[in-house]
């Protein structure tokens, strides 16, 4: 099939491109190649290089009805993967994510309606975030939501979630499909928008969809020009600069780290799945891993001294912790065999090497990010 890939030059877009002309088929890829992700010189993006040459890419926004026009008339299948992303910044860039996520899958909806006749799928990528805290388990009421967790509560060092019915500790859970919606930051709202405006845009007019819900997605090829999002890219310039780590809270709020190459397993396996309506799936790897757990797999990887404290900082809209149920993803698109966070690591530090000026630059504009969000009153300290 002739596929586009909107938003196809970034990490996810630009591996699942490759892995679809492996196997036959024809991708396209329109993406907005924003400087945030791919620097100022395309020459040294990693995952645009990963395309040059081999898929055609085409430059435009999702916003632009004419650019998304031009390149849907003749496609039989489309990955949507357009983003602004970076929960921090997307606290106090708020219009930006707003236009980005929502305004921009409203241009596509309303284009994907008017080319309905000739699209045989589409696949989404959405987002853990829309859980929000996501699922608990109480001794005394079972599963449960925490609400977002009170200013009050992390000033006061208070971390962990609570039972919203008893206020007593609870133990986090993975979260099903089938779990409410309530995001806690506006990368979360926006997003959750985004899903929900494709979605309703294929079940009005009958086009099958696969909606995913990524968890922290990492690998060879990440963006490491990025320091708003991608907690890899970020802790491994860090150590490569010999700096010690800031863990934030108290070091332990956990994510569902998924290797890049088996994140693009399912998203090819979405395409032949036969569904004619709206399917949703959580892809991760169904483990959950601390900040420790990550530095200290980073470290031991690069070969260098591992060197950290624990703040007792906090970023307004971050959650607790995260990982995904796999039970759906199983049954409807089969089993597979994640790779380990050490070994998923070892591949990608490998992959970075020691890129010398890089590095420097790197940890300018994520010192940069931190100030940003402290000059906005988003990353604050605890009193613990």
């Amino acid at each position: 099939m002739k596929i586009l890939l909107i938003g196809g030059a970034g990490f996810i877009g630009s591996h699942t491109a490759l892995r679809l002309l492996r196997e036959g088929h024809e991708p396209v890829v329109l993406d907005s190649l924003d400087p945030q992700i791919h620097g100022t010189d395309l020459g040294t993006s990693a995952t645009f290089g990963l395309l040059s040459g081999r898929v055609p890419v085409i430059c435009g926004d999702t916003r632009d009805r004419g650019a998304v026009e031009r390149v849907v008339r003749d496609v039989e299948a489309i990955y949507y993967f357009p983003a602004g992303t970076g929960t921090g910044q997307s606290m106090y860039q708020i219009e930006r994510y707003t236009d980005i996520n929502a305004r921009g899958a409203a241009v596509f909806g309303e284009i994907l309606g008017e080319h309905k006749a000739h699209i045989r799928k589409v696949i989404v990528s959405s987002t853990r975030a829309i859980y929000g805290e996501g699922a608990a388990t109480c001794p005394e009421h079972g599963r449960v939501y925490p609400d977002s967790r009170k200013l009050t509560d992390l000033e006061a060092g208070v971390f962990e979630t609570k039972c919203p019915i008893c206020g007593a500790s609870v133990e986090a859970a993975a979260s099903l499909e089938s779990d409410p919606a309530r995001p806690s930051s506006i990368y979360g709202i926006t997003k959750l928008a985004q899903e929900q405006i494709v979605s309703n845009v294929c079940q009005s007019h009958g086009i099958p969809a696969v909606v995913f819900r990524y968890q922290n997605v990492y690998g060879p090829g990440q963006s490491l020009n990025n320091a708003y999002t991608g907690i890899l890219s970020i802790f491994t310039q860090l150590l490569l600069a010999g700096r010690e780590i800031n863990l934030f809270e108290d070091s332990l709020p956990s994510r569902d780290f998924v290797f890049i190459d088996d994140l693009v397993e399912y998203n090819f396996r979405a395409l032949s799945l036969a569904s004619e309506g709206l399917e949703v799936f959580n892809l991760g790897s169904g483990v959950r891993s601390t900040l420790v757990d990550l530095v200290e797999a980073l470290a031991a990887a690069l070969g260098v001294e591992l060197k950290y404290f624990i703040s007792g900082q906090f970023r307004v809209g971050d959650i607790r912790h995260a990982a995904a149920d796999l039970t759906r993803l199983t049954a409807g698109l089969g089993a597979h065999e994640f790779l380990s966070l050490r070994d998923g690591v070892k591949q990608f530090t490998d992959w970075v090497g020691r890129p010398g000026e890089q590095v420097t630059e790197a940890n300018r504009r994520f010192d940069h990010s931190l100030n940003e969000m402290a000059a906005a009153g988003l990353l604050r300290s605890s009193r613990k």
